[in-house]
């Protein structure tokens, strides 16, 4: 798409998650994925309270969005052990979490016009949060956890 901002989907794309693959490499990948997307993320939440051109932000948000909800489509429907499906549920909470926080700057950026109280609210945002920093920490923990041979079942 040409309204896409160039690098969020030309990403490699991850194995749709139906497929026989480890379901911990898949989301060590897609957290991988969204660690990356999430300074991108942070920085057009920065812009929106700072109020920079909601023309130049969206380009960049948009797309980012739509790749953070990609991203939990992308996600095992569940896991066979239990604390990975915690892993997984955690993730798609986040990434849930991601896409929105773009998505409401954005929209309190437009209407910012209407009343002070979305003024305000704009002011109050502070980037991603703690799910930002909890990411980091899932991605962490996926990456030091040993993944399984799949393609021998």
């Amino acid at each position: 798409m040409a309204a896409d901002y160039d690098g969020v989907n030309e990403q490699a794309p991850i194995e749709q998650a139906d497929s026989p693959v480890d379901p911990r490499a898949a989301m060590r990948r897609i957290a991988a994925e969204a660690l990356i997307l999430q300074d991108e993320a942070e920085a057009v939440v920065r812009g929106a309270r700072a109020r920079e051109g909601l023309g130049f932000l969206a380009p960049r948000g948009g797309p980012l969005v739509r790749r953070f909800f990609s991203l939990r489509d992308l996600l095992p429907k569940s896991c066979q052990d239990s604390a990975d499906d915690e892993l997984r549920r955690q993730l798609d909470a986040i990434l849930h979490h991601h896409a929105l926080a773009v998505w409401v700057a954005l929209d309190l950026l437009a209407y910012e016009w209407r009343s002070e109280k979305i003024g305000r609210q704009l002011d109050a945002l502070d980037g991603l949060g703690e799910p930002a920093a909890h990411l980091d920490q899932l991605y962490a923990e996926l990456a030091e956890r040993p993944t399984a041979d799949y393609a021998a079942s």
